[in-house]
């Protein structure tokens, strides 16, 4: 009779570790999916020094988390966000008021926002010497506290290669890879 007990008490335990990998798996049926954010930005640039940060004014993105889950299926909403990670992040120069490029920002760090979060650092750009696009290196960082909201916004901390002031417009290329389950 113990053995049969033995027994019976291995196979649950089996069966439900088991039924929690099935379960696991069917919730993940939703691929995850990517979220672009395209912004042209005009961001007044004044460095008089090349060794310290200048911080921007945040940006704001906005972006409704709900409203892109329910595009991809109606079933879902932000309740059932389950991971937010930025997946690509890059600034294509458009033009500037006194013909500076990109290659005025030596350094660059960006910083995600959201009501009740602290800023969390999510992407960098050292030695850029490319004018015309900066490519960052991306935290694999999770953000999905961020986007639990709509009011999220990021914010650049900039170092420049030169002392330098002008306004320069540039194109802000962002992607999320969102994963929602049931």
């Amino acid at each position: 009779m113990k053995k049969l007990s033995l027994l019976t008490g291995i196979f649950v335990l089996f069966f439900t570790t088991s039924c929690r990998d099935i379960v696991n798996t069917v919730l993940d049926i939703l691929p995850p999916f990517d979220v672009p954010f395209t912004t042209n930005l005009q961001v007044p640039f004044a460095s008089i020094s090349t060794t310290t940060y200048t911080r921007t004014p945040e940006i704001p993105m906005n972006i409704d988390l709900n409203a892109k889950i329910k595009e991809n299926n109606p079933n879902y909403s932000i309740n059932n966000l389950k991971s937010v990670r930025l997946n690509t992040l890059s600034i294509d120069y458009v033009n500037s008021q006194l013909g500076n490029k990109l290659d005025v920002i030596k350094n660059a760090r960006i910083y995600v926002k959201a009501p009740n979060q602290e800023e969390r650092l999510i992407a960098t750009a050292f030695n850029n010497t490319n004018p015309n696009t900066i490519t960052f290196t991306t935290n694999d960082v999770e953000i999905l506290e961020y986007f639990r909201t709509n009011q999220n916004s990021i914010i650049f901390e900039i170092q420049s290669s030169t002392v330098t002031a002008d306004q320069i417009t540039m194109k802000m290329n962002v992607g999320f890879k969102v994963k929602v389950q049931l």
